[in-house]
């Protein structure tokens, strides 16, 4: 299967991007610099952790049922908008709540909250439970991996550590002939990894054993007997039947198969891979596809907020998997002070940031033993530490979670956080087996009391974190770091003071109610102005989908658009610094940046994504019912930019375009076809599989139509929100 490379810019798409790269000044600098928080203050009433309506629940283990309980059910919020008049027209209005609260208009948006209201939608938006996403909902049941616990996932696509235990007896192998399937095969490869020289793995270079059957055959049998033999052949072996098999034919070898037998064949040349492109391809869907849009915007925002990095280590793409899932979904509207405790209680957090590794030097896992009359027993070794106190997570809780850079704290603040949250670490479910689930550890925990911020925290086992989180997340600090970092990614990248100020104080008065904050925000008098309308500039992930939702395109696998993010320099779930991804525009501002995405563009518009397909002459319609092609060059273009971009494009880009479009035909071809192709398979594990699930083909638009909406997709317009 093949689908568009995008990090080598094509001839092509050099030449339809020259055009467009003098307007790249249209994306001025911003300023990085976030607005001052307030003066530092002490947190009032923060005396006993009783006070935390949270505490209870931290008493004892940190365990999978704390960690996945779903919040309260949230009350009914209603969303009125301000009636006086606006610097903004109501189709601006809605055209700006569709940019910044969702991942961006598809076709017919726009009339259906014109028709509803905007008030009615955003109510909605603010309440996803009333939303039916049905169709999501069947879309992801291609994907069954992405509901197992974490433990599950493991077990049935486990990555090396988990062969090794299998290999040394310390776990058993699931029952069932797929996951059988799947360990055979990856002991295989782990004993031919051992023997290659220089740890090169020999079963990708020897030659494969010949078929068992002809391809045909194979391709005949019934689906039961097919998977059955198609799960005994080798990685090799897979890819070998699947050349030997013309290209419209290979998508028959899944014919009659569930998505659990899909999965098991991908997982075959590499389990966790398929776990890393289940987890990426599923977040995309969601964004692309979900009706509840405020939801997922919300989740993506909280994910690159509480940042966890996917190469942390090999547990870390399943733990991401629970973290996406059972951690930030649930409370993604709802409590920040929830779900900060969800974060610190999150088997991703404590791996990622070193928690579960952090050991009291006072701790009884440090001292030796003690016998009844207090001396120490000579005979016996100290117990052997993890490794020692570790501030990663204290620093980034308070720099990154909640206060700011400028909250009020000290290197010695940082110290005495670090000392309560020790003994908060990973356990095992069973012998053998990875550290999956979070729980407290009070042989690692720090003994005595600690002075955070100037308030004593006493001794208390777990409870001492749950009174920092409930200081933290109740301190005016926090209210005005996240109610800026909101801000940002709203409305600009320099947000007025003044509705940053409205939002804190909502976040006080409300305990961190997520919702009423965005309310705040939404209902400022600065929020449908001039100077906010198209203030923000797409970071690559928000443009990629941004223009999958816009050309109305049906998905049938997300691999290629996962490889297209990465390319454009945004991999998903992929900043390996706990800051998260910058939600501002310097980072995304360049000509590079700019002719990348032109590439993409114009795969886009020709239908040379692999896996994604549009109907464009159906997206595209003239009212009048006039065949596009036939129309003038300068219908097209405006055409497309009405259908597309809801906005009119300035004289500069437009007379580009114009320019492209009246261009020789020959070369208005070779500017489409000259974008360069690999193979999914190379870079996405599941997709390769799924290759025979391709969206259907067809739907082309004419040379000169196809450029004008790459070129519209590529133009600076395009690239705001």
């Amino acid at each position: 299967m093949e689908t568009t490379k995008l990090g080598r810019t094509s001839r092509g798409a050099r030449i339809a991007a020259m055009g467009l790269l003098c307007l790249v000044n249209m994306l001025p600098a911003q300023q990085m610099q976030q607005s001052a928080p307030a003066p530092a203050q002490k947190p009032a009433g923060q005396k006993s952790a009783d006070q935390s309506p949270v505490t209870q629940e931290a008493t004892g283990a940190l365990g999978d049922d704390a960690v996945s309980q779903s919040p309260a059910p949230m009350a009914t919020v209603q969303a009125v908008l301000p009636t006086a008049p606006s610097p903004l027209t109501r189709d601006e209005q809605i055209l700006q709540m569709l940019n910044r609260f969702t991942y961006g208009p598809r076709p017919g948006d726009m009339e259906r909250v014109r028709a509803e209201g905007l008030s009615k939608w955003l109510s909605d938006q603010l309440n996803p439970q009333r939303i039916d996403d049905s169709a999501l909902d069947q879309r992801l049941s291609d994907y069954p991996a992405m509901k197992l616990p974490i433990n599950r996932l493991l077990e049935q696509y486990p990555n090396n550590a988990m062969i090794r235990a299998q290999m040394a007896g310390r776990v058993g192998v699931p029952s069932g002939p797929g996951e059988r399937a799947i360990y055979n095969a990856q002991k295989e490869r782990y004993k031919d990894v051992k023997a290659g020289k220089d740890g090169k793995d020999v079963a990708k270079t020897d030659d494969p054993d010949p078929l068992p059957a002809e391809p045909q055959a194979i391709l005949a049998m019934e689906p039961p007997a097919r998977f059955t033999l198609l799960s005994k052949l080798s990685a090799p072996q897979l890819r070998m039947l699947r050349q030997q098999l013309p290209a419209e034919q290979r998508q028959n070898l899944l014919d009659g198969f569930t998505p659990r037998q899909v999965e098991t064949l991908a997982a075959l040349a590499s389990p966790q891979a398929v776990v890393v492109s289940e987890l990426t391809q599923t977040k995309l869907l969601r964004s692309i596809f979900s009706e509840r849009q405020l939801q997922e915007v919300m989740v993506d925002f909280w994910l690159n907020h509480f940042n966890v990095y996917i190469r942390k280590n090999q547990e870390a793409p399943y733990l991401i998997t629970g973290y996406e899932r059972d951690t930030i979904r649930p409370h993604a509207l709802g409590s920040f002070e929830q779900l900060l405790v969800a974060t610190a209680m999150s088997p991703a957090m404590l791996s990622y940031l070193d928690n579960a590794s952090s050991v009291g030097p006072h701790s009884s896992s440090v001292l030796p033993d003690v016998n009844s009359y207090g001396y120490a027993a000579m005979m016996r070794r100290p117990k052997a530490a993890a490794s020692g106190l570790n501030e990663n997570y204290a620093r980034e809780l308070m720099e990154l979670h909640t206060l700011g850079v400028n909250g009020g704290y000290t290197q010695k603040d940082v110290t005495e956080v670090a000392r309560v949250f020790t003994g908060w670490t990973l356990g095992r479910n069973f012998d053998g087996g990875q550290p999956t689930h979070a729980q407290f550890d009070p042989s690692k925990h720090e003994p005595g009391d600690k002075m955070v911020l100037g308030v004593k925290i006493r001794q208390n086992g777990s409870g001492e974190g749950m009174q920092v989180l409930h200081m933290l997340a109740t301190s005016p600090q926090t209210a005005h770091f996240i109610s800026t970092k909101l801000a940002v990614r709203f409305v600009s990248d320099d947000p007025p003071p003044a509705m940053i100020d409205r939002m804190t104080a909502r976040f006080l008065a409300t305990h961190g109610d997520i919702r009423q904050v965005l309310l705040a925000m939404i209902t400022s008098p600065e929020f449908f102005t001039r100077d906010t309308f198209r203030a923000k500039v797409k970071t690559p992930q928000d443009y990629v989908i941004s223009a999958v939702r816009a050309s109305g395109a049906d998905v049938a696998t997300a691999g290629a658009l996962t490889v297209a993010i990465s390319d454009l320099g945004m991999p998903l779930y992929g900043m390996q610094t706990p800051n998260g991804y910058s939600m501002r525009a310097d980072p995304w501002n360049s000509t590079a940046s700019l002719v990348a995405r032109m590439n993409f563009a114009l795969a886009l518009s020709t239908n040379r994504v692999a896996g994604v397909h549009t109907d464009w002459p159906a997206v595209l319609a003239p009212a009048s019912g006039t065949p596009l092609a036939t129309l003038p060059v300068e219908a097209k273009d405006k055409l497309v930019e009405d259908k597309i971009l809801h906005v009119q494009v300035s004289d500069r880009t437009r007379e580009a375009i114009l320019s492209q479009m009246n261009a020789d035909p020959e070369q208005q071809k070779a500017s489409l076809n000259q974008i360069s192709r690999q193979a999914t398979g190379k870079r996405d594990a599941l997709s390769a599989m799924q290759s025979g699930h391709t969206a259907a083909t067809g739907g082309q638009l004419d040379p000169q139509t196809a450029l004008a909406a790459g070129l519209i997709f590529g133009s600076p317009e395009f690239q705001r929100r």
